[in-house]
């Protein structure tokens, strides 16, 4: 019996917490603080004191938008649960989504100032002198891990960090590669990078001691810079640059639209979802829905097994 299955267990059962402004009413179903202040305080607009309504199954969560007069509800989804939430109105959101580049074209295109940002990343590139290098040793590995990787994971998400076991994933990769960023020759930022189909994916990124600075350095950037001109190498059409969370007003989904990426519609079932139930009678949360999110049908009607293709990063 693994902690997983018990946290997908534990959300059929949800505490309920009911939030309200002068222009909206809301309820947060879930365990997870932190997922709970940051939608809080992306719809309300700052974090306010909840009412506790108690504890509430999964198939009750459509009933208490009348039974509350709520505007929205926004719910975890354990897996398990998936299908049924399908069969309702409302949207059906990962809590990280899928973004991907189109690099089968030339890197002026996708470099081009008047529709991306990278004329910034490389400002930053040759200002703090960083270059980048792929390296297999295991001994660069564990200097990934052990000073970039879990220092970063674990300051970024603090008590909710999540670290993956990299050396696992090392070991049972056939062909594991690191790519490296370099400032003024010392590696201060770096990802695993794995080719699969025709994409190029950063899977696990990080910088060193988790310090931030190297962020404002351009570090992030430069990894996602040297990617493409990595996976334009491997004959990729598409570089994947990781999860983020489905609202434009997000600084890291702005961050990576302003660099041409797109969201992919990819329901698979080793996600993390919330369903966002909406009172169709409201136009706080119709307005919620779309200036803030990226949303489109294929949220509501894909179904598992199903190829995800990039689709409008617009509302």
């Amino acid at each position: 019996m693994t902690t997983e299955w018990l946290k997908q267990m534990a959300r059929l059962y949800l505490p309920v917490y009911q939030y309200e402004s002068e222009t909206i009413r809301i309820v947060y179903a879930g365990y997870s603080s932190i997922k709970k202040n940051y939608y809080v305080r992306l719809i309300l607009g700052r974090s306010n004191h909840p009412i506790f309504l108690g504890r509430r199954w999964f198939w009750e969560m459509p009933d208490l938008i009348k039974s509350y007069n709520l505007d929205m509800v926004i719910a975890e989804i354990s897996p398990i649960a998936l299908n049924y939430f399908q069969k309702y109105n409302g949207y059906i959101v990962p809590e990280w989504a899928t973004m991907k580049i189109n690099i089968d074209r030339p890197m002026s295109e996708i470099c081009k100032d008047s529709v991306t940002d990278f004329s910034n990343v490389t400002r930053r590139i040759r200002k703090y002198n960083l270059t980048y290098e792929i390296l297999t040793d295991i001994e660069s590995f564990n200097y990934f891990n052990d000073k970039i990787y879990v220092p970063f994971i674990t300051k970024r998400h603090r008590e909710e960090a999540w670290i993956d076991d990299l050396t696992k994933i090392w070991k049972l990769s056939p062909a594991p590669v690191l790519m490296a960023i370099r400032e003024d020759g010392v590696i201060v930022g770096g990802s695993l990078i794995r080719k699969s189909g025709d994409s190029l994916s950063l899977m696990r990124l990080g910088l060193l001691d988790g310090n931030e600075e190297y962020l404002h350095h351009g570090v992030i950037g430069a990894l996602y810079y040297f990617g493409i001109l990595e996976g334009k190498k491997m004959g990729c059409q598409y570089f994947d640059v990781g999860g983020t969370r489905p609202f434009l007003t997000d600084g890291l989904t702005k961050y990576k639209m302003g660099l041409g990426a797109e969201f992919v519609s990819d329901l698979s079932p080793g996600k993390e979802y919330l369903w966002l139930g909406i009172n169709e009678g409201s136009s706080a949360a119709q307005e919620f829905m779309h200036s803030v999110m990226h949303i489109n049908k294929e949220y509501k009607l894909v179904r598992f097994g199903t190829k995800p293709q990039p689709c409008s990063a617009t509302p």
